[in-house]
């Protein structure tokens, strides 16, 4: 038996999502998680060029945000003219070929044998 608690909210089902530049609110969650990385690597390395502290935090403030920008940019640009979720789903279907996570979802058509034969 599952020990998960559905969480059904009524007043969030009929409301649109939040879109930022053709991406939806989650997609620029994951985007934002990306672009630390690059804040962390842009401030070492400019840190160290410059020899500041203060240089290289500013050069890891514009690398994070030129990284965000061009993050939204390539993902709207990806998904645009596609169904809903296709890049979520293209990681889940990546993710179930390479055998790391089962694909919670159907994605290809087989035809099974029914078992009451």
């Amino acid at each position: 038996m599952s020990n998960k608690v559905v969480n059904f909210v009524p007043n969030r089902i009929d409301r649109d999502p939040s879109v930022i530049m053709g991406v939806t609110g989650p997609e620029v969650f994951q985007i934002v998680w990306m672009c630390i990385p690059a804040f962390i690597l842009f401030g070492i390395v400019s840190g160290i060029l410059f020899q500041s502290f203060v240089g290289g935090l500013f050069s890891g403030f514009l690398g994070a945000i030129i990284n965000l920008f061009g993050g939204i940019l390539l993902v709207a640009k990806v998904k645009r003219n596609k169904p809903p979720h296709y890049i979520a789903h293209k990681k889940v279907k990546k993710l179930d070929k390479l055998g790391i996570k089962p694909a919670p979802i159907i994605y290809s058509t087989e035809h099974f044998r029914s078992t009451r034969d």
